[in-house]
């Protein structure tokens, strides 16, 4: 997407949902929080198949405000408000930004749907899509290409969106609609949101490898090398997402890097390998803060870092109880004197 001279040429709709890892159903181990008090007293929410792909289209739902109680079927969303004429039931052409509040508090961009159509009322599922939970299907209220949705990891959702406050104009209020409309306000914002688009695209899915065992460089000043060279890369991974790097391998803490934005956090342990097979060994050290610090903790592995180097983040899993990366390779831990770390 490319950035636009006036941001307010986009039409552009903000749409608050639970969050959620992967957004393809509950049944994959994902689960969902912080989607009101609907998905409180269900334990679920009609977001749960906003990533699903379903004939190359993405179908996202979210809850309008509603018109009475028990009627959430029949909220609409004002599409006069992007630019339809009043007898239109729906608008092509939109930028439809999805919002969630992340467990650790603070209102996230998690991903967008480019060229999306917005309908003014709900919609039931596509015929033979199965978004079902249980006995209750899930419609939506926007659809798009599946080639142009992109969900960002959950360490990728670093742009914050103006929550409301007392007094403060221009913030995504209590509904969970928003146009981000004045112009005086939200310029800037919107500046800001297309730019940060227009340097994401869709992560394709990576297959998981096989761990075996740890087999140790013994080459000293080449394993210093991969060392550095894993460093240096999963340094500009977090850059490029809006991270501030701070290095850590001094201070004996269990970790190599800090990464921080004004908003978030992470603990970033780091280890390269020469090889392709993800098996690495931690310290007691290491090992007793990635256990202390499992929420911000992330075990960074490089491989083939001096040739062709691929990173490896994994992060902990509060649905599976179990460390794994975004694609779903999971981490073996092998608890010896310290730990012994491989994925399958």
């Amino acid at each position: 997407m490319a950035v636009v001279r006036d941001p307010f040429d986009v039409r552009m709709i903000f749409l608050r949902v639970g969050w959620m890892d992967r957004y393809r159903g509950i049944s994959s181990g994902d689960s969902i929080s912080g989607g009101g008090a609907y998905v409180e007293q269900e334990r679920f929410g009609h977001e749960l198949f906003n990533f699903l792909d379903f004939r190359g289209h993405m179908y996202g739902y979210v809850q309008p405000p509603r018109v009475r109680d028990g009627e959430w079927d029949q909220a609409r969303i004002d599409v006069t408000r992007l630019g339809a004429s009043p007898t239109d039931t729906s608008l092509p052409g939109v930028l439809a930004v999805w919002v969630a509040t992340a467990p650790s508090g603070g209102g996230f961009v998690v991903g967008w749907y480019r060229d999306a159509t917005v309908f003014r009322d709900h919609q039931p599922m596509p015929v033979g899509s199965k978004r079902v939970h249980e006995d209750k299907t899930c419609g939506y209220h926007v659809r798009a290409d599946s080639a142009n949705a992109v969900l960002l990891k959950p360490d990728e959702r670093v742009f914050p969106v103006p929550q409301k406050k007392k007094g403060k104009k221009g913030t995504f209020g209590q509904s969970n609609i928003w146009y981000a409309g004045d112009r005086t306000e939200n310029k800037k914002f919107r500046e800001r949101l297309l730019r940060h688009i227009a340097t994401k695209t869709a992560t394709p899915v990576i297959e998981g490898t096989t761990g075996v065992g740890v087999a140790r460089q013994a080459d000293p000043e080449k394993r210093v090398a991969v060392e550095r060279a894993a460093v240096v890369e999963t340094t500009k991974y977090f850059e490029k997402m809006g991270y501030r790097i701070r290095s850590m391998e001094k201070d004996n803490v269990g970790w190599d890097l800090m990464a921080e934005t004004d908003e978030r956090e992470l603990r970033l342990e780091v280890k390269g390998l020469s090889g392709k097979v993800i098996a690495v060994e931690l310290t007691p050290n290491e090992y007793q803060a990635m256990q202390t610090h499992c929420k911000t903790f992330r075990l960074c592995v490089v491989t083939a870092a001096l040739t062709a180097p691929k990173l490896h983040v994994f992060a902990y899993s509060r649905d599976s109880g179990r460390w794994q990366t975004g694609e779903g390779v999971v981490l073996k831990i092998q608890e010896s004197v310290a730990a012994r770390c491989s994925a399958y």
